[in-house]
């Protein structure tokens, strides 16, 4: 049977999807989420630098999930050599995207996907050096699906590739779930990274 988990309190009124096509209602919460920077940007480089590469690799990555594309900056910041793969749902968020990593325009490249659907990684290519996500695939609230994902995520990393995901874990399952979901998709070498008593950093690698 498909568990399904209510929204939290954090998640007041973003948990309906076709709000995300809404370019007002993104105008807000990207005006909002941009405020909370000062606390989730340490957890956000910290997602980044435990993936383990050193800063002058050249690497191929791809950012689930990645909104408005913050943590795609992260990673363009600290891997000078790194192409991004930014994949969403969302167009709003995409223009607020491109603006924000306006120069790194030869560097990223945005793929329209829906990670609620079974095909949702056929078209994002890869293999990916590294996987990144943050505060984005707890919003399935559904156990079946988010282990999907992550086996998803698992066939679209190549070699010695790795996957960090910076979430509210406790939200479906529970850490120790999630990090079983992890091993059953393939992930090797997997733990999970406390930031706070409702974030986690979830890492594993293949």
């Amino acid at each position: 049977m498909t568990n399904r988990h209510q929204p939290s309190e954090h998640a007041t009124n973003h948990e309906i999807p076709e709000q995300w096509q809404e370019q007002e209602f993104v105008n807000q919460w990207v005006t909002r989420d941009d405020g909370r920077q000062d606390q989730r940007g340490p957890m956000i480089q910290a997602t980044v630098e435990s993936c383990g590469f050193s800063n002058e690799q050249q690497i191929n990555v791809l950012d689930v999930g990645s909104g408005y594309g913050l943590l795609a900056k992260y990673v363009l910041d600290n891997y000078p050599n790194a192409n991004v793969t930014l994949q969403d749902v969302s167009e709003p968020m995409f223009e607020h995207a491109k603006q924000r990593l306006a120069e790194y325009e030869n560097r990223t490249t945005y793929i329209n996907s829906d990670f609620s659907k079974r095909d949702w990684s056929k078209t994002l290519g890869g293999p990916f050096d590294m996987v990144v996500s943050a505060i984005a695939i707890h919003n399935m609230y559904d156990d079946n699906l988010i282990a999907s994902i992550y086996k998803d995520i698992f066939d679209l990393i190549g070699p010695n590739g790795v996957f960090a995901n910076l979430d509210y874990a406790a939200q479906a399952g529970g850490v120790e779930t999630h990090v079983q979901w992890l091993r059953e998709a393939g992930f090797k070498s997997v733990d999970a990274i406390e930031q706070n008593e409702r974030i986690v950093i979830l890492r594993g690698a293949k």
